[in-house]
């Protein structure tokens, strides 16, 4: 998904770094996923993508709502962008290859705040595990 607007990258890269953090710490590796799946979906360069990264853990630090953040993403993705998007959570919580139980659940909640169907979640999480099996 090409990108012109900051706002919507900002709020999806927030929304990843609360999945990286809900451990409490958001280590190097998450980091580099993220912006590897940033460069991906937003099809940004990797530079641009760890400036986004690093103004962005500077808003999530001050502050930072899933739904706020959702709202943005709602008014620009489409349904498919949507499930993208949950696909790369999911690709940020599994980064460690365990899939924490409350990773689990906030991911559930990002869905639901995205408005994403229940069985369109399961078949993500089941994309995601099985590609890094």
């Amino acid at each position: 998904m090409k990108s012109n607007n900051n706002s919507e990258i900002i709020a999806a890269t927030k929304i990843l770094l609360s999945i990286s953090n809900v451990d409490g710490n958001i280590d190097k590796n998450e980091r580099n996923i993220i912006n590897v799946i940033l460069h991906d979906f937003f099809e940004i360069s990797i530079d641009n993508a760890n400036k986004i990264t690093t103004n962005a853990l500077i808003e999530f630090n001050k502050y930072s709502d899933i739904y706020d953040d959702s709202k943005t993403l709602n008014k620009v993705f489409s349904y498919q962008d949507k499930i993208d998007f949950i696909c790369c959570c999911f690709e940020v919580a599994i980064s460690d290859k365990n899939l924490h139980y409350l990773e689990n659940h906030f991911i559930k909640k990002i869905a639901y705040t995205l408005n994403i169907d229940s069985e369109d979640l399961i078949n993500a999480k089941k994309e995601i595990s099985s590609y890094l099996d």
